[in-house]
């Protein structure tokens, strides 16, 4: 197995180095979970992937919003029981928030500066980087899931009119 790296424009403290055995991921996936942004990962070490930004970014969101309903199903389930949700589904849950948050952009995801390049997006629910920096800091707490499901649900509402 080869270790994986993320992409310098994809480090980030939140998204630690997951430990997957690559060669087996199918590059055509949009989302893998545990491995959150791996279109850009292609894009950004390989210079090649889907490139569901460039290609179609509203069918792309359609798809990442149904993982999200999933991913929603199982902290909400967590929550329900007074459980800590798993950090790993956590971040698959922020990870596709970016990634339709950049993609209904018409971008590739870029955490390196994360604040600075979502000053440069056009679709972009309100107050965006406070709500997320609330997500960031405590991402594990039921409020953080709510706000979180709150972004997707407008982000999908913007997507919709934008695109």
């Amino acid at each position: 197995m080869v270790d994986f790296q993320y992409a310098k424009e994809l480090e980030h403290p939140l998204f630690r180095t997951p430990h997957v055995a690559v060669e087996e991921v199918d590059a055509a996936s949009i989302f893998v979970s545990g491995l959150p942004f791996w279109q850009e990962q292609l894009f950004y070490t390989r210079g090649r992937g889907e490139m569901p930004w460039h290609t179609d970014p509203e069918q792309a969101c359609r798809r990442l919003a149904k993982q999200w309903k999933n991913i929603a199903q199982e902290l909400d389930a967590a929550f329900k029981l007074r459980e800590t949700p798993d950090m790993a589904i956590i971040c698959d849950g922020i990870g596709i928030y970016l990634s339709m948050l950049f993609w209904s952009n018409r971008r590739p995801v870029q955490l390196d500066r994360l604040d600075a390049y979502i000053e440069t997006l056009d679709l972009v629910p309100m107050n965006l980087q406070e709500r997320l920096a609330f997500i960031m800091k405590r991402p594990d707490g039921y409020p953080a899931f709510k706000q979180l499901n709150e972004l997707v649900q407008e982000q999908r509402k913007l997507v919709l009119k934008g695109l």
